[in-house]
């Protein structure tokens, strides 16, 4: 058993099958499983092969029950994403990647925010046009346990998954987002794909480590900027503290995920990360 609740600030624990197990106050959650047979389309080799057949599990909604009721009206939701560890060919375990739906009467894509409750990994995060053919920017944000990534509007992402540990991640996102997969289906993944390669040391050994492969399924292919993520504390994202404590304490924190469209001048890569 894994305990969780350090970390997310709730009575969780993971068991040794991966599953959670929900402590007092809190509702079980039956999970969404994404099969590694549903993700042939998203992979850099899609004749590969992953030693399970699910590859990651996506707990919704999770809430205590006397904070439900104020979640709901803030238009938020709290969710877990627990991330098998391994290759699949030479790529690194990951989410299949997607974009985010529009704020009503704007042209301005939901924002998420994510906190990593166990383990390392990367974000692959990408910018694109309004029809999301042509790339704009691409960036690989390095995580730990405790860490924050406010994903800005405009950008999909996916989760990476770049060790032989299992991974467990939180996420904030607006009830109303609507997730669109359909361009990184068509691509074959993201921009980049996260692939395990041998470094040579000073004393003649290798080691294992990860590496940026380019995806020449896109048109267009930005060079990738490797950053990490600030400490947003306006929005009390700080890696000392929970991120579910610190939104039920004050949900106003989290409306700019609601109505991005009035934090535009914030939301932008320059003020959420550094290089």
């Amino acid at each position: 058993m894994i305990n969780l609740e350090k970390t997310t600030g709730l009575p969780i624990q993971m068991r040794d099958d991966f599953s959670l197990e929900f402590g007092g106050g809190l509702s079980p959650v039956v999970p969404a499983v994404r099969d590694f047979s549903a993700m042939k389309s998203y992979l850099k080799d899609p004749s590969s092969t992953f030693w399970s057949k699910v590859v990651y599990y996506m707990y919704r909604d999770i809430a205590r029950e006397a904070d439900r009721e104020k979640i709901a009206a803030a238009g938020v939701q709290y969710d877990i994403t627990v991330v098998l560890p391994g290759k699949m060919g030479d790529e690194f375990s990951k989410t299949i990647g997607h974009y985010h739906s529009f704020e009503d009467d704007t042209a301005v894509r939901y924002p998420e925010v994510y906190e990593i409750l166990y383990g390392k990994v990367f974000f692959v995060i990408q910018s694109a046009s309004p029809d999301l053919e042509r790339l704009d920017r691409v960036y690989a944000v390095k995580m730990e346990r405790g860490e924050k990534v406010l994903v800005p509007p405009g950008f999909g992402h996916v989760l990476v998954n770049p060790t032989d540990d299992i991974v467990v991640t939180a996420n904030w996102q607006p009830r109303k987002n609507v997730s669109d997969y359909s361009s990184y289906e068509k691509h074959n993944g993201a921009a980049y794909y996260v692939v395990e390669s041998e470094r040579l040391s000073s004393s003649g050994k290798s080691s294992p480590e990860s590496k940026f492969v380019p995806n020449m399924n896109y048109k267009t292919l930005p060079t990738l900027h490797e950053l990490r993520s600030r400490e947003l504390p306006q929005y009390d994202l700080r890696s000392a503290l929970p991120m579910y404590f610190t939104g039920t304490q004050d949900l106003s924190k989290l409306d700019f995920l609601v109505h991005p469209s009035k934090y535009t001048n914030e939301l932008t890569p320059e003020k959420l990360f550094v290089s």
